[in-house]
């Protein structure tokens, strides 16, 4: 970059990329990352193509910071870039206040609020409420076909799927890959979000699908709240549809040892599926959906 003077540089490198903390002339921090691996080029690659379109109008809309780059060049045939370091530390589930809870429902919503034709405009992916629905079908489908999922526990998602007005919501700007450790903050306050290589036009409940695992629970309620005052368009059933993402994560999971022949990863999605299945039986308070809807089923021909 034309200009830059660093005075101090600080390494952050993992085994899949050289990185560093560089501090300038003007006291001001970034990030200078270059992939050692093709996996981690590719992630990468994908990181600067949201960074791209996270624009500075869409910038403006938002409290906190995210991942903005400033240059890139060719080392070696991957890619060398310099971004600007986001500050803040990690968000700990344990450790969450109220205060705290409030900050993240409050980014959660201004994320969901932010005009999705810029998105478009840089062609990011984009999913609609059918897309999604055939999403989650084809993964129950994927799932039942295993052979190992409790059928009270297969009812209950083949449930949701059946149930039209779960799937009638608004796509939004979605983060895409939210979980907690993605909240970069300052005492109780969220001061930037990292990650956004999945950046998209979809489901809001999935970026919401983590406050609904069981080690969230202390503190989710508390965000929700926030996060339906911030956003008073937000449909009805978001919180259920979000749980039912995360159940479907375990699904996922279990595909993925299946379809790859590993063994660690079966055993180990297949104690998930059962602790979920003993967590949600019977209790009316783990409901995905309650009572099933009479609207006209969107795959309804």
């Amino acid at each position: 970059m034309p200009g830059f003077q660093a005075v101090s540089a600080q390494s952050l490198s993992t085994p899949e990329r050289d990185a560093a903390l560089v501090h300038d002339v003007n006291s001001f921090a970034w990030l200078v990352e270059l992939a050692r691996t093709e996996p981690e080029e590719a992630l990468m690659s994908a990181r600067h193509s949201a960074a791209r379109a996270l624009s500075e109008g869409l910038r403006s809309r938002l409290s906190f910071r995210v991942p903005k780059l400033h240059g890139t060049t060719d080392v070696g045939g991957k890619t060398l870039s310099v971004s600007e370091y986001l500050p803040g530390r990690e968000l700990v589930p344990a450790r969450v206040t109220p205060i705290l809870a409030a900050s993240v429902g409050k980014a959660l919503a201004e994320i969901h609020q932010l005009p999705t034709s810029t998105l478009l405009d840089f062609d990011r992916p984009s999913q609609s409420a059918l897309d999604s629905l055939r999403e989650a079908a084809g993964i129950v489908d994927r799932a039942a076909a295993t052979g190992l999922l409790p059928q009270s526990l297969l009812r209950r998602w083949e449930t949701a799927c059946e149930d039209a007005g779960l799937w009638q919501f608004e796509t939004t700007v979605i983060h895409g890959l939210m979980q907690a450790s993605r909240f970069l903050c300052d005492g109780e306050q969220v001061v930037a979000i990292e990650e956004w290589r999945e950046l998209r036009i979809g489901d809001p409940a999935r970026d919401l699908a983590w406050l609904t695992t069981p080690t969230m629970s202390s503190f989710s309620p508390a965000v929700i709240t926030s996060y339906r005052s911030s956003r008073s368009s937000a449909d009805r059933y978001v919180a259920q549809r979000a749980r039912f993402w995360a159940e479907l994560d375990i699904a996922r999971w279990l595909l993925h040892g299946i379809e790859n022949g590993i063994e660690k990863v079966i055993e180990d999605a297949t104690d998930m599926v059962q602790a979920l299945h003993d967590r949600v039986s019977g209790d009316l308070d783990q409901a995905l959906t309650m009572p099933i809807s009479t609207n006209k089923h969107p795959l309804a021909t």
